[in-house]
Parts: C-alpha cells; structure tokens; sequence
C-alpha cells in the first residue's frame, strides 16, 4: 500500500555505523544484531547504498536456512566447479570476492549471518583476519551461529551493535512519516502493545488495517476502530518468525498465550521442562521474576486465532486448575477468568474471590462479569450487592437498583457498609441525582436500624451532610459512631468525612490526622481503592486553604506519582488533584495541564471522573481567568455548570469564586467583589470557615476594603498561616496602608501563594503612587510583575494596575477601563451598581486627572496602560 516506509528513529545506529566504517585502523566492520523484524536489515542495506554512493565496490549475500545445509551456499554466485578441500574451496571464494578490488574500499554484506553453513562462515572470518574487506552482517539475537561468526566481534575486528525495537513515540513518528497523520492516543496505545517497535509486524499489521478500512484517517488523525483481524500474511508472517516447532513447545506457548503472564510455578506442573527451556530459548516465552510472559504479544494474537475455541477452553481449565487459591488481586482475578471462559463447571467460591479482587483493582467491568457469573451459580447477596456496586461505579445506576430488587440480606451483608441500604441510597444520589430521595430513604432506615447496621447508616449520613456543606453536624453525627462496629470501607468512609469537616472548619491538622487513619483503614477494604483520591482532595484542600502550599505539592506531587501504574480514570483523578494544589500555587501553565478539559470519553462511565468533573473544572475557570483568556474562562465555567451535581453543595463557594474571577478579567471589579463576598457569605452561612477565609481574601485582592473586622476574627478560630496573613492583608489595603502591604505581599510569596503575593505587590504600587512615593511604587510594581511572571503570564486588576500612571482611585479607573471599552454610562452604572450622574462625574475627575478631554482621550490613557508589556505571558 505505501511503497517506501521511512527510516525512523535510527539516527544513533546509522552514526555508529558510519563512524565504524570509516574507521581506518582496527576495525573492519560491524554486526547489527536484533530481534527479528526490527530493522537489522534496512538499517544495513541503507549503509551499503551510501557506501556504494561514496565509490565502495559492494558485494552482498543473504544466508537462509535452506542455503544453510549446502557449503558455501551463501556465496554460491563466487565459487566454481573445481574440487577441493574446504579450506581451499574457501580461499578461492575469498579469491573471487577482492578480484579487481581495493582491500580499503571493498564491502562484504551478508544478511542474516547466523544461518550461514561453516564454510560460509569461514569465507567472512578470513576476510575479515586477512583484511581484505570491511563486512557489515546481521544476526538474530537468541539465534545459534557458526563460531566463525561469532568469533568476529568476540576476538576480531568486528564491534556488535544491538539494533532495539522502535520506542513509543518513534512509532507515532513513523506512523506520521509514512500517512501524513498521527496516531491518536487509541490507536498509537494499542499499535504499541501489538507490536512493542517491531518495524515489519508494525508495517503489515498498518497496511493491512488500512486495507480492511478498520485504520482511517480523520481530519489528520490517525484512528482504528474494532478489533485486530489476523489475516493469512500477518499469521504467515508470525509463524515465519516463530519456525517450525514441536508439538510440546507448541502447548508452552499455547498456555502461556491463554493465561499470561502465569506463574512459573504452575507452567512446571502443565509442561515438560525441556519444552519450556526450547521455548525461551528460541524467544517465544520470556521469564520475568516469576512469572511467564509471551516472547511478543503478536505470537500470542496469532496462536489465539489459531486455537479452537474448544482447545482454548482446554488449556484456560487447565491453568486456571493448575493456579493455587489465594495470592496478588491481579492473579486471584486473572484465575476467574479462566475458569469462567473454560470447560470446567462453575464455581463460586473461584468467581467471587476473583469479582472482589477485579473491583479492588478499580476493573469494575470485569467485577460485573464475575459477580453476575457468581450470582448465576445460585449466591444471593453475596454476590448480588457488590454487583450492584460494580454497576454503580459505571454510573450504571439504574441496571444497580435492578440488581438489589428483592435481595435478601444475611447477617454478614447487613452489617457491612456496602449493604443494600447504602447501595440504594448511593445510586439515587449519584446515579439518579436525587439527594432529597437518597436522605429520606437514610432517614427512615435509621429509625428501624440498631448495631452494626446503624453505625454504616450514620456513616453514610454523615457523608451526605459533608457534600451538603455542613461541617458541624458532620462531626456531631460522627460523634455517636462506633468505629469498633465498622468494616474497614465503612471506617475509610467515616475518617473521610471527617476529614472534610475539619478542612473546611480551618482545622489542617485535624484534617491531615483523619486523612492519614483513613488511609490505614483503607489498607484493609478490597473495594475501597478508588477512596484514596477522594481522601487526597480533602487532605491537599485542607492544607492550601490553611496556607500550608508547599506542603500540599509535595503530598500531591507524590500522590500522582504512587498512581502512575493505576487505571486511567484513578490517574485523572490524581492529576486534577494536584491541577488544584498547583493554582493554589499560582503555576498556571501547570494547573492547565493537570485540570480536565473535559470527560475523556474513556473516562465517561468512571464515578469518580464524572462527579469529580465539576468542581475540578471550575477551578480551570479560575486558571484560565488568571491567565487573562476572558472567552475561554467563561466557556469553561458554562461546561463546568452543565456538570453540576446537586449533591455537591459544599463547591458552591468555589463556583462564585470562579464568577468572580471572569467578572474581574473583564475589567468589572465591582461585580467581582460583590460575588467574592457572596460566596464568603455562603461559606460563612455553612460554617466553611477555611473557604470563608479564602473568599474574603479574594475580594481584598478585588480591593474589598470591608474584610479587615471578619477575617480578624476568623484569624483566633482558624489554623493555618493564610488566615494572619489574609487578615493583615485586608487590614493594609483598608489603612491604605502601602508598607504592610510590601510586607504581606512578601508573606504570601513565602506561603507559596504567588497569585496573592502579586495582587497584593499590585495594590502596594498603586497606594505608593496615590502618596506620591513614585520610586517605591516602581519596586512594587515591578515585583508584582516578577511574580506574575512566575505565575506563568497572571494577570489580574491588581497586577494591570500596578504599571497604571494617572493616580485613580480604584473606582475611577474601574470606570475608566469600562468607557474606554465602549460601555456607555447606563452601561456602566449597571456594572458598577451606581447611578448615570454618579459614573459621569467619575469620568469627569478621571479625565481631569489624565489631562485629556472626553472618552476618547480617556481610552488612549487607558489603551497606551494595556499596551504595557505582560511580563511572563505564554500563549495557550
């Protein structure tokens, strides 16, 4: 289909093979070795050309395993009929190879060097020891060879080079070369897995999906859609890889295809060792540890179709019989489903520890195969209610309540967290968003519920109360809690909520506290995993709201780290988390990065990717707004919206904040005041006392000067630095107050709140230039641009008035900003909240101050100000 596929990837090796050829003393050529198919072969025929190109005389030869049995059938083309003993007949081949040739520019190349008969080899090796040609060859690695061959680089002149399979992004790269498109993330994943940089298998398998039209291009995007098909060239092109191999070898690759990787142990007890050893050696299986890998997933994806469906479930009962009980979540899993795809008969106590350890590694469609498997064998709530959990965790709320309709609950199901009362209230809060249904239906369990049972029921009580924004009735209801009485999700679940309100009650070390007993409890839960991103949200909230920044990058920074290996939407999740953290830090390239853009389609079942979705999105609102993209901020806020759960009213604060943001980067301060202090009211209402704090604080760097009384209060019932600071903050820009300011601009930048420390350097410069401290206000203005240059190009209404000469007051140049964009003055009195007369004297004294006439010659104050250079700046 494509007629020349590029070299891609290769600029070392072709270095390397250069520098060895031109080599004038010692070396007389090199061994490219390398699996099959990685591109040995096109590596060293493009040395050739261009040794060709460059006036070598180039002799070239293939061994296989057909010339391999005839002596010297390599270089049948340079012998003659006359008869003699080996060496002699070798010595002529050398002979007619250098005829008429200089020994400096003559350049043997033979591929495929380790299947050359004895006497072939010793044609090259006396080439080489006579220096009579410089030689290129190539060797399979795990290949026997003649000892002539490989004596070249082991005590000759010859230096071996390993040719490695095409990384990841070399693939794309490749693929980009060759299509004009680049694969998207599916496509180059799954590409990747197939043929782990294997250039002719990553070749066939392109061309050949293109052919079936499953590989299309759209818009310059390279996707797949549906499955691999194995066609006869891919299958012929495998087998030609794996050769013709006994029987007994043949079965070691067939279990280890069905079952990999499988446990080396197990694979003794279902083959011969010489079989296995024949196998590894050959490089169809590969030991890693203890386990048994396939020597290449394509030799598993063509000895599957090859397989019967009959002989498969053979070989699945087989291993899965083999695999002892017990052992690594992945293994306990992977034996259920053999057992449920083989010839054995069900059993139950093999598929619901295998759906248990499934959902404790976050594969929830996997766990719904196996608990309907093992609810099918006859098993009522043992089976049904994690079922229903496993659905529930796929936002498959309504196929949930299916499943518990009608379950009987024993004893050991009742009392445990996960029961069907918690399942039930669970799906109408997330699933149905229905929180009001989800609290009636709490509330009338509880009157009829006593010991264990009631501890869950209050434990899940208390979590609602925690999304509903009340800390102190968290912590009361908390209070008449047994732990002793709960499993260790329902532990996980109740040290989380409290967690939560100790947070937002400005309580950070209470909050650490929980987090971390939390996290122990959770050690001991199956199903609790995915909880931990819940319990790093709340723990990282607690400790950037209480002002301890550093603290919280580190913790998040690690969190995302410990999560690399986990499944996509647990990374997500950990990403946004430290997107989060990362505002708070004022690095806004990197809360860009790491706050979602959107719900990844292959995220879009995930519970925790789609109710976490909101409140993280909001926040890139906030980011975007910072970074000055006013169109961008508002789309963000509108899809942020279109994802709001009822359930989560504790965010509601966060919501105004990221309003007030837009408002402000749209020039209309007083707006962003007035919805900064709106969501300290709420936060306030709802006893959140650290989000109160924060919200004050935000409407002070809106030039809020009504804050100081409130948040000195807040500072002798809050922990944490940011509250004294925020305090002495709101209490400088009240006084007016140009050296406090300095210092608590100083402050924050310590605390790791640039964004702060910015604003606040930003109103230090403007009250410096009010008292006509016009050095003073030149430092100030220039350390608040410093550090909105480390925010990455922040911007804000204290930054852009940092630079601002004509000496405003903060409500002239409100005003002035919004004539000059061309509101007319109703316009504007409707922003600002004042009457048409008030905003025309405003205009008035602002143009009075400038030294212009009218609006026109307001706007080019103004317009010359904005043109004032953004230090930091980047473009998104």
């Amino acid at each position: 289909m494509f007629e020349h596929w590029p070299i891609v990837g290769r600029s070392r090796e072709i270095d390397e093979v250069g520098r060895l050829l031109a080599a004038t003393e010692g070396l007389r050529g090199v061994a490219l070795s390398g699996k099959a198919g990685v591109g040995k072969s096109r590596l060293a025929r493009e040395a050739v050309l261009a040794a060709a190109d460059a006036g070598w005389t180039v002799r070239s030869t293939a061994a296989t395993v057909t010339s391999r049995t005839i002596p010297l059938g390599a270089f049948a083309t340079w012998t003659d009929d006359a008869e003699g003993a080996p060496h002699t007949s070798a010595r002529r081949v050398v002979d007619a190879l250098t005829a008429g040739t200089q020994p400096d520019r003559l350049l043997v190349f033979v591929d495929d060097a380790h299947l050359l008969d004895d006497l072939s080899a010793l044609v090259l090796h006396q080439l080489v020891q006579l220096q009579a040609a410089t030689v290129i060859v190539t060797i399979r690695t795990g290949e026997r060879a003649p000892a002539a061959v490989t004596a070249l680089w082991k005590d000759g002149p010859v230096e071996r080079l390993e040719v490695d399979p095409l990384t990841h992004g070399q693939i794309d790269e490749l693929l980009l070369a060759v299509t004009g498109c680049a694969p998207d993330q599916r496509c180059g994943d799954e590409l990747w897995r197939l043929t782990r940089g294997n250039v002719l298998f990553l070749r066939q398998l392109v061309e050949q999906e293109l052919r079936a039209g499953r590989m299309v291009s759209d818009d310059g995007v390279l996707r797949w859609q549906g499955n691999l098909g194995v066609s006869g060239s891919l299958a012929e092109l495998v087998d030609a890889q794996i050769g013709a191999i006994p029987d007994d070898v043949r079965d070691v690759v067939d279990l280890v295809a069905v079952s990999e990787p499988v446990d080396w142990q197990c694979l003794r007890l279902l083959a011969e060792q010489d079989a296995i050893e024949e196998a590894e050696q050959r490089g169809l299986i590969r030991l890693s540890a203890d386990e048994v890998y396939i020597g290449h997933p394509m030799f598993a994806e063509v000895r599957l179709d090859r397989c019967g469906s009959s002989r498969l479930r053979r070989l699945r009962g087989q291993v899965a019989t083999a695999m002892k009980d017990g052992g690594r979540a992945a293994k306990v899993m992977t034996r259920g489903l053999l057992w449920l795809e083989s010839d054995l008969p069900p059993e139950p106590d093999v598929l619901l520890s295998a759906a248990t350890a499934a959902s404790s590694l976050l594969d929830f469609e996997t766990a719904e195969r196996l608990f309907r498997a093992a609810a099918d064998t006859g098993i009522g709530a043992q089976a049904r209610i994690p079922l229903a959990y496993s659905l529930f965790m796929m936002e498959k709320g309504e196929l949930a309540l299916e499943v518990l309709e009608g379950v009987e609950v024993d004893e050991a199901t009742e009392s445990a967290f996960i029961n069907d009362v918690v399942m039930r209230a669970s799906n109408l809060m997330w699933g149905m968003r229905s929180p009001e249904r989800s609290w009636r239906l709490i509330d009338d369990a509880l009157k009829a519920s006593h010991g264990a049972r009631r501890q869950q029921l209050l434990v899940f009580r208390a979590n609602q109360l925690a999304l509903a924004a009340k800390p102190l009735e968290v912590l009361a209801t908390m209070a008449d809690v047994d732990y002793e009485d709960l499993d260790p999700y329902g532990a996980t679940m109740a040290y989380s909520a409290e967690s939560m309100a100790y947070g937002e009650l400005g309580q950070p070390d209470q909050a650490a506290a929980r987090a971390i007993d939390a996290d122990e409890a959770l050690t001991l839960s199956e199903q609790g995993k995915f909880l931990r991103q819940t319990l790093m949200e709340f723990h990282t909230f607690a400790l950037v709201a209480g002002g301890r920044i550093a603290e919280a990058v580190d913790v998040a920074e690690w969190h995302l780290r410990a999560h690399h290996d986990e499944p996509p939407d647990v990374r997500a999740v950990a990403s946004e988390i430290l997107g989060m953290v990362m505002l708070a830090a004022g690095d806004l390239n990197a809360a860009l990065r790491h706050l979602p853009h959107e719900v990844d389609a292959k995220n879009a079942n995930s519970f925790h990717v789609v109710n976490s979705f909101h409140r993280f999105h909001l926040l890139r609102a906030q980011a975007l707004a910072r970074s000055g993209d006013a169109d961008a901020a508002a789309d963000a806020l509108k899809t942020a919206r279109a994802h709001q759960h009822p359930a989560y009213v504790y965010v509601t604060s966060t919501e105004l904040l990221s309003e007030a943001w837009l408002a402000a980067v749209r020039s209309r301060s007083t707006e962003a005041r007035q919805l900064a202090r709106k969501a300290a009211d709420f936060a306030r209402d709802h006893d959140q006392l650290a989000r109160e704090v924060w919200c004050l604080q935000t409407a002070v760097q809106f030039d809020d000067t009504d804050a100081a009384e409130r948040l000195a209060d807040l500072a002798t019932r809050v922990e944490g630095p940011r509250v004294a600071v925020a305090a002495r903050y709101a209490a400088a820009l009240q006084a007016d107050d140009a050296g406090e300011l300095d210092r608590v601009s100083a402050e924050f930048e310590a605390m790791g709140d640039l964004l702060t420390g910015a604003d606040a350097a930003g109103q230090a410069a403007t009250s410096h230039r009010r008292a006509g401290r016009a050095g003073s206000a030149m430092t100030a203005a220039a350390r608040a641009h410093r550090l909105a240059a480390r925010c990455h190009g922040a911007t804000s209404p204290a930054v852009e008035a940092a630079s601002f000469a004509p000496p405003f007051t903060n409500r002239e140049r409100e005003i002035a900003v919004l004539a000059a964009q061309g509101l007319s003055n109703r316009e504007i009195a409707e922003a600002v909240s004042l009457s048409v007369r008030t905003v025309e004297s405003h205009i008035y004294r602002a143009c009075s101050k400038a030294g212009v006439a009218g609006r026109t010659g307001l706007a080019d104050v103004i317009g010359g100000a904005a043109r004032t250079p953004r230090y930091g700046t980047t473009a998104r």
